[in-house]
């Protein structure tokens, strides 16, 4: 009877600190929030790398409509940044590229972020939706799973009158178009 008592009780812990686990290892939301904008989140499931090179990096655009899809053209809701050069687990602090000591190995060179713009022939239209580009600060974080192109990334963008902070967890697919 005890080793009946025993081995139930053994199996109930070994079930609860499963479940615990399985909660603390969720993987994040993919989205980014706008600071003064009731705390309204936009969601980022899709990630691609625009015009990438694996020496010289390229742009990273998180957005809520896949990019990818044949002669896609819509409204766009995302947040994208250009890296000069790919460090596996680097986090990047903004300067702009022509500022003094610029080094594209730990600096990122710009940031675009836009909510409800018009995305058409593989652009984003100027004047459209709200576009947040003149960045004041920022500091991006981006790891890679090998062998996939799987990504994880973080960020907080400043931009003087909004603060943008978000996560990217997913594919990130090469679109050289």
């Amino acid at each position: 009877m005890r080793r009946l008592l025993f081995s139930v009780a053994a199996a109930v812990a070994l079930l609860t600190a499963c479940n615990k686990d399985d909660n603390n290892n969720q993987t994040p939301k993919s989205a980014f929030t706008i600071e003064g904008q009731d705390k309204q989140t936009t969601e980022t499931p899709f990630g691609f790398r625009v015009q990438w090179s694996v020496e010289e990096g390229g742009r990273m655009l998180m957005s809520n409509v896949n990019i990818n899809a044949a002669a896609f053209s819509g409204k766009i809701d995302g947040v994208s940044f250009q890296v000069d050069t790919f460090v596996n687990g680097q986090t990047y602090t903004f300067k702009e590229a022509g500022a003094a000591g610029f080094d594209k190995r730990v600096n990122f060179s710009a940031a675009d972020v836009v909510l409800g713009a018009s995305f058409a022939n593989n652009t984003i239209t100027p004047g459209t939706g709200k576009q947040l580009t003149d960045l004041q600060d920022g500091r991006i974080t981006i790891q890679k799973d090998p062998p996939s192109e799987s990504y994880r990334i973080s960020y907080i963008l400043d931009y003087g009158d909004a603060k943008v902070s978000g996560e990217f967890n997913g594919l990130m697919p090469v679109v050289n178009k």
